[in-house]
């Protein structure tokens, strides 16, 4: 099911209130226990993404989706999907959410 498309910026931000606030109809979203989401970048400059507990400090942490690469995410319990342009100076990227499967 296709959940919307999300601006993305190049300081980080947590994925699922991107969702909310830039979605209609998903200002209560959050990612659920057990489900599988397809994640699809739009952007010349890639999109970053990291599982962490807490807000990134660094900015080249995490994995890297360029041009219109995908990618799964399954929430892990205690983290959040962080996510933001991979160059700093980008000024902003698209990403694609959709969910796949769940238990």
């Amino acid at each position: 099911m296709y959940i919307g498309k999300i601006k993305v910026t190049n300081s980080w931000q947590k994925l699922e209130d991107l969702v909310k606030s830039q979605v209609s109809g998903q200002s209560s979203f959050s990612f659920a226990d057990g489900h599988i989401y397809q994640l699809q970048g739009e952007s010349d400059f890639g999109i970053r993404l990291c599982n962490a507990s807490a807000k990134p400090t660094d900015l080249s942490v995490g994995e890297v989706m360029r041009g219109t690469k995908t990618t799964q995410y399954e929430k892990e319990s205690g983290a959040d999907l962080y996510v933001k342009t991979f160059e700093n100076n980008a000024a902003e990227g698209l990403l694609h959410l959709s969910e796949i499967g769940g238990e």
